[in-house]
């Protein structure tokens, strides 16, 4: 989307603003650089942690070779709410140390008393460019800010996740790592193959209520996964009293008489 110049001079009032009583040791935060977006990392919350990671991705992917200097992914801690991230992204383009190529054509004259418009003045009297008239007349926005305005933007208007992929996988791997809490498990290599039984069941309650863990019924899921783990190892039991007593190899080619 198009941002209008309003919008982000808006944005960048607010991402500029400091926090009363703020302390940092670095000072570009809150000057030069704004915060845009911030994750509390212990909180548990996927789509906060979701989002806070696309949106840094994105705004150094848009940053390009700046992204060093532009963005910057700060870490604070405080007693109460743990640690903090924030992205400060740099709001304005740096033009303090840059001057346009073109020179001085002219020089006023001190003692000129001719009208700026006369003939003589636009010919031998104004400068032509001062080595800075080229330089735009309002600070230009970095592309970076641009678009974490509009990855901001998006989320104000409703828009929850910003990559849906992205959030799908973390909710998947919290549920698996919630899964081996909630559930007894084997051997390592007998609790993977119980799982991927459980997984693929799709008459279980559990494929529908994987989606967020704090909302699983857990004992549901725990119910679902001990069936899963006790047909698991009958179905193994059931090939070794095969093997071990009907002498039935299960690799053999079978033979069907007509």
């Amino acid at each position: 989307m198009e941002l209008d110049r309003e919008t982000l001079k808006q944005a960048a009032e607010e991402a500029l603003a400091r926090p009363s009583g703020a302390m940092f040791w670095d000072d570009r935060l809150f000057d030069t650089h704004g915060a845009v977006f911030h994750w509390a990392e212990l909180s548990g919350d996927i789509l906060e942690e979701s989002n806070y990671l696309t949106a840094l991705d994105r705004i150094r992917g848009v940053a390009g070779d700046f992204a060093g200097e532009h963005v910057i992914d700060g870490s604070s801690r405080h007693f109460a709410c743990g640690s903090l991230r924030t992205i400060y992204v740099q709001v304005y383009e740096s033009y303090e140390d840059e001057e346009c190529e073109c020179k001085p054509s002219f020089e006023h004259e001190d003692a000129c008393e001719r009208d700026e418009e006369s003939w003589y003045c636009q010919n031998f009297c104004l400068v032509e460019c001062d080595g800075e008239q080229c330089l735009p007349e309002e600070q230009e926005f970095t592309a970076a800010f641009k678009e974490a305005v509009e990855l901001a933007l998006h989320l104000k208007g409703g828009g929850a996740i910003l990559d849906d992929s992205d959030y799908c996988e973390r909710e998947w791997k919290a549920f698996e790592e919630a899964l081996k809490e909630y559930t007894l498990v084997d051997t390592c290599e007998d609790d993977e193959a119980i799982a991927q039984r459980f997984y693929v069941d799709e008459s279980k309650t559990h494929r529908n209520q994987w989606s967020c863990p704090d909302d699983v019924n857990w004992g549901v899921v725990e119910e679902e996964y001990r069936e899963a783990r006790d047909a698991y190892f009958l179905e193994r039991a059931t090939e070794v009293y095969r093997w071990n007593v009907l002498g039935y190899n299960p690799d053999q080619l079978e033979l069907f008489a007509a």
